[in-house]
């Protein structure tokens, strides 16, 4: 429950050795046995990412490992207070890849999707992401408690308007998994420290996904605009990365 209190207050919680070193190693092998079905999306050659990736035969018991293990269930059914969630849509898998501050709200133009709904009534249960890091590191970084407090729908505003230098750098192990709710503001690592040739043998892997609770308003919005989000995904980056 200490875990839980620490997730609604401040937005994140780290739960400890949920997958050991072969679940880890079967999972390493399986994300770089699907290079062929990921896209190039930033500059750098060792960077990968697959959005919505458990909708691929080949890494959906990539998927089910996340979603159905029993320590996140445990918690996911401690935060939501039942077991009435599901898994929205919302999954990633990324390689080398950097981020800048953002959350993982809609934002941009999918944020019209959350004009019907509002992330920070009290009443709508906020969705929760389940980040499993496949090595050790240091990149996340976090604004503790920004998940309160309403936050632009739109990237540059978040890094220009906000004042982030109370933000702290998390410590992950291989096989730990990040709890986080989708409203809090975070980052990954910088380009400067994805540019590194180790990380071509030695690859950093994320891979994560998103629960919310059934028929709650910012669930329902955010599958809907996540949606549409995964097709203009396929069209701008695999057409790209098929024609290649």
């Amino acid at each position: 429950m200490d875990k839980i209190y620490q997730l609604k207050m401040s937005g994140f919680c780290i739960l400890s050795g949920v997958f050991n070193n072969l679940e880890i190693n079967q999972m390493r092998d399986e994300v770089i046995a699907n290079l062929k079905n990921m896209a190039k999306t930033q500059n750098l050659d060792q960077s990968y990412h697959l959005a919505g990736f458990h909708r691929y035969p080949s890494l959906s018991r990539l998927h089910s490992n996340i979603a159905s293990n029993q320590r996140i269930n445990v918690a996911l059914k401690d935060f939501y207070g039942a077991e009435d969630y599901i898994t929205i849509g919302l999954s990633d898998v990324t390689i080398n890849r950097s981020q800048h501050w953002h959350t993982d709200l809609l934002r941009g133009k999918y944020s019209t999707h959350l004009e019907s709904t509002d992330p920070w009534d009290q009443h709508n249960t906020p969705c929760l992401k389940a980040l499993v890091y496949l090595q050790a590191g240091r990149g996340l970084r976090v604004l503790s408690g920004s998940h309160q407090i309403r936050t632009p729908l739109n990237d540059k505003n978040i890094s220009t308007e906000l004042n982030l230098k109370n933000s702290q750098q998390i410590e992950v192990a291989s096989g730990d998994v990040v709890l986080m709710d989708i409203r809090l503001i975070h980052r990954g690592s910088t380009e400067i420290e994805m540019n590194s040739q180790q990380l071509v043998s030695k690859p950093k892997i994320l891979v994560s996904t998103v629960f919310g609770k059934v028929n709650m308003p910012i669930t329902m919005a955010m599958q809907t605009g996540n949606l549409f989000r995964n097709i203009d995904w396929d069209k701008k980056w695999l057409r790209k990365h098929c024609d290649s």
